[in-house]
């Protein structure tokens, strides 16, 4: 009944028993992880005054992460690109509300602690749907649940999503909060009504436009044949899907389309006006009476010298590592058709997304990084050759469990945009917190078909690995941040 699924929806708040420890010890960890970053920032961030987006855009950096939450909540604007994050800027509104009555109190700029305070309730609660999903969905014991929740954020760029302000951390929870949601409708035998749909959708969409694909997946995963019913269909994601669309095209239109046009302006005025001042110069010094002559030569060392200017603009970091798109129109403007898919997944997808790189530690494609980086010791690949076995043994033993179907599911969904359009591919690993939770649901689902001293070596072997991951994924964290 609509009773009972609402009792379902409603079950998600509140610490049981059984996760009080680990969740206490994980919120210990988050905690020091938090202030480490916040103290390393905070004698340049709690300026109150000054130029916000320029104090962090320039101060902030941690791997390709970016700031813009603490701008947004320091003061108020659509600083996320408005199509792949349409809602986001509007749900840290009341942050920015805080903080500026937090301002008003305190003199410093405190959207290093709001944000912090987001970021560790939704890592904190990533973890328990974690748990619980592992416990209850899977059936693994408590200390298995916990550890594999441990390695979850002890993977380097969701380690690093709980504690940098972006929007990755968040996106982690809601599409947590979908799994757990829908795996336990799917063992139950319950539909996800259409509010539930749209519910999930706004929130996952609203924050990373693409992740709104995944609930419609997971809809279709609970709902079966039901999901094609018009009556399911209609508003559950085609009118939610089209008046997003129609929203964020107004966000577009409204907050980003003028700054964009009054950009291309100022360009092209800064072009001329260069081309005038060249000019001026050039008639001055140049020892060409005719002008029809004049002209002709000073056109040649014009375009002479733009195209001089180009290589060098294209030899800058973000665009010479940003690889060649389809096409340079909107959205198309994001794919990558040129860098190395299979370097890409060795180094990055399964490298640097789950243990840091020692070079280039923590830098920026955008900036000072290559986008391959190869590890200095065997032992690295071999962790990741193990996490990968591992996931790919778990998969395949519950490859029939809808539940893992779902969630591979939305992996499809992230290697088709990234390993296939490109999408964000030179830069991969940021996105790690949107898919590498597929990675311990595989492992996860390995535990209940062992017994005994098998299952006794394989749950050694999973707290061997969050170790090793945690020990080396936080060091160099530290390192960086204190060098």
């Amino acid at each position: 009944s609509d009773c009972n699924v609402s009792s379902r929806m409603s079950s998600v708040p509140g610490i049981r028993r059984e996760e009080r420890w680990p969740t206490a010890a994980f919120l210990v960890w988050q905690i020091i992880l938090q202030a480490l970053v916040i103290a390393r920032y905070f004698p340049v961030f709690s300026s109150a005054e000054g130029n916000y987006r320029k104090t962090f855009i320039d101060g902030f950096h941690i791997s390709g992460f970016d700031p813009l939450t603490y701008c947004v909540v320091s003061s108020w604007a659509t600083a996320f690109d408005v199509n792949r994050h349409p809602l986001l800027a509007f749900f840290c509104y009341p942050l920015y509300v805080l903080n500026r009555a937090l301002m008003e109190l305190t003199g410093i700029n405190c959207a290093q602690f709001v944000v912090g305070a987001v970021l560790l309730v939704c890592s904190v609660w990533a973890f328990v749907l974690m748990f619980r999903i592992c416990k209850e969905l899977i059936g693994t014991s408590t200390f298995e649940a916990a550890t594999l929740s441990a390695m979850l954020f002890s993977f380097a760029h969701v380690m690093l999503a709980a504690v940098c302000p972006d929007h990755f951390v968040m996106s982690l929870f809601a599409l947590l909060l979908t799994l757990y949601v829908s795996g336990k409708m799917m063992r139950d035998g319950v539909p996800m009504r259409a509010w539930q749909t749209v519910a999930l959708f706004l929130l996952t969409a609203g924050i990373s436009l693409n992740n709104g694909l995944k609930i419609i997946l997971a809809a279709l995963f609970v709902n079966g044949k039901r999901f094609f019913r018009l009556k399911f269909i209609l508003p559950a994601v085609i009118l939610p899907a089209i008046g997003l669309a129609l929203f964020g095209e107004w966000e577009h239109e409204t907050f980003v389309a003028e700054s964009v046009r009054a950009a291309k302006i100022k360009r092209s005025l800064a072009v001329r006006a260069e081309r005038d001042s060249l000019r001026k110069i050039f008639n001055d010094t140049t020892s060409i009476a005719n002008d029809s002559a004049r002209t002709a030569a000073f056109t040649r060392f014009w375009r002479a010298h733009r195209q001089k200017q180009l290589k060098l603009r294209a030899m800058q970091p973000d665009r010479a590592n940003a690889g060649e798109p389809i096409s340079r129109k909107r959205f198309l403007n994001w794919t990558d058709m040129t860098t190395s898919r299979t370097e890409t997944l060795k180094e990055n997808f399964f490298g640097e997304s789950l243990q840091l790189h020692h070079r280039y530690l923590l830098g920026d494609v955008m900036r000072n990084r290559p986008v391959i980086v190869c590890y200095d010791s065997a032992l690295n690949y071999i962790v990741e050759a193990l996490l990968i076995v591992l996931f790919v043994l778990g998969a395949w033993m519950a490859r029939r469990n809808r539940l893992m179907q779902t969630a591979l599911s939305f992996l499809a969904l992230d290697v088709l945009l990234h390993l296939v359009f490109g999408f964000g591919i030179n830069e991969v690993y940021i996105m790690t917190a949107h898919w590498a939770y597929v990675i311990p649901l595989g492992m996860a689902f390995i535990l209940p078909r062992l017994a005994g001293w098998p299952r006794i070596v394989m749950r050694t072997l999973l707290a061997a690995l969050t170790l090793w991951l945690a020990i080396w994924n936080g060091t160099l964290l530290i390192e960086y941040l204190y060098p």
